[in-house]
């Protein structure tokens, strides 16, 4: 019985809360760790419940992160100095058609850099630089808050896809470069809204609820006098 009233007494602060129409925030993601390139990972986001509140601005937040390993060898019979760089190159997809539009603007969407800097190389030697860790990030902001909001929520899929690229500078086409990259994509949705009024209960309601709160505490008080 206890349990019982003290839930109601919280669920009438919450509804007096969301009767003074003050905006609110909520935030989802998600995040997939680093696996050999070329990757194909994808991740689930809530739609926001159109039945709790109205929808006002939406956000979301690409990121993606890599790691480099770069081999270098020297083939010549003198030394070499070389500068060894990559790009992990990030692509964005939906199950949302209406957010794809969008997101196909974004090819890529990501690009992350890495560089092992100036390397000399001795003659016939090699050198395994890494791994260099890269991220990135990208984050929209103009979305149409309707194409995120529906009756009783749901979810969409972000899916995320990369290709490499890499360049060698310096050592005069006699040092190799293999490259070995891994990344992980994430995504964050942030809904910016107002609350659904709640009905204020009235006053013959919390004069009741009074009531019953009393009664609970004279009964708690007997059983201890009892005890």
């Amino acid at each position: 019985m206890g349990c019982s009233v003290i839930k109601t007494v919280l669920a009438l602060a919450l509804a007096a809360g969301m009767a003074a129409g003050s905006a609110h925030g909520a935030s989802l993601s998600f995040s997939n760790a680093n696996s050999l390139t070329p990757i194909s990972q994808d991740g689930i986001l809530d739609l926001f419940d159109a039945n709790i509140g109205t929808l006002h601005k939406v956000r979301l937040t690409l990121s993606g992160t890599g790691n480099s390993t770069f081999v270098l060898n020297n083939t010549s019979g003198s030394g070499q100095t070389v500068t060894a760089s990559s790009v992990i190159l990030m692509y964005f997809s939906s199950s949302l058609p209406s957010l794809n539009t969008t997101l196909d603007v974004l090819m890529p969407a990501l690009q992350m850099q890495a560089s092992t800097g100036p390397v000399s190389l001795d003659a016939g030697m090699g050198a395994r630089i890494g791994p260099v860790i890269s991220s990135a990030t990208l984050t929209l902001d103009t979305l149409t808050p309707g194409l995120f909001a529906q009756a009783g929520g749901g979810n969409f899929t972000i899916y995320c896809e990369n290709s490499d690229d890499r360049q060698l500078a310096g050592g005069n086409s006699t040092v190799t470069l293999g490259l070995v990259t891994q990344a992980g994509c994430g995504a964050t949705v942030e809904y910016d809204y107002t609350p659904r009024a709640s009905p204020i209960p009235e006053p013959t309601s919390m004069a009741l609820l009074g009531l019953g709160m009393a009664g609970l505490l004279a009964t708690v008080r007997r059983r201890k006098r009892g005890g």
